[in-house]
């Protein structure tokens, strides 16, 4: 992939998080940063992943403490946190992942860019690795003082 349209996936990663969290979650975001790692790993209680291919193939992926995915997925569907169901919150969690790559697809105006279904993993004692070569990019977003990641090796 070509670094100019790296850079607008990226953009559009940054952008669409802000835009999704504050119209769909109603929540205050900050972008706090972004840092290269050698790995892609999912470890939090909380995560989305949808897979890139096409002309441009690599990873998204979200994750979250489950107390904050669980307050999101709350404000989206209207429903109070302690009223989720297991069930709510997996598919919120693979909803919130799909607006978020269908945002930065939109955003970074790239053809030939598809995005596989989203897939949630829920729980306390996981770690999910895609292997790869290429670098991941870790975006760090604060959601009213908890952490939110955006992982994406494109």
């Amino acid at each position: 992939m070509s670094n100019d349209s790296r850079v607008k996936l990226l953009d559009g990663l940054r952008n669409t998080v802000i835009e999704v969290m504050g119209t769909m979650a109603w929540s205050s975001v900050q972008f706090a940063g972004m840092e290269e790692t050698d790995d892609f790993i999912l470890k939090d209680e909380v995560a989305g992943l949808i897979q890139l291919f096409g002309h441009h193939q690599g990873m998204v992926g979200i994750s979250c403490k489950e107390t904050l995915g669980r307050e999101l997925v709350g404000r989206m569907v209207g429903l109070a946190v302690e009223d989720l169901t297991p069930e709510d919150l997996r598919d919120g969690v693979a909803e919130l992942a799909n607006m978020i790559c269908g945002g930065m697809k939109t955003k970074a105006q790239i053809s030939e860019l598809n995005l596989s279904p989203p897939v949630a993993i829920i729980g306390r004692d996981y770690i999910a690795q895609w292997k790869t070569d290429h670098a991941t990019m870790v975006l760090t977003f604060l959601i009213e003082e908890e952490v939110f990641l955006v992982h994406a090796c494109i």
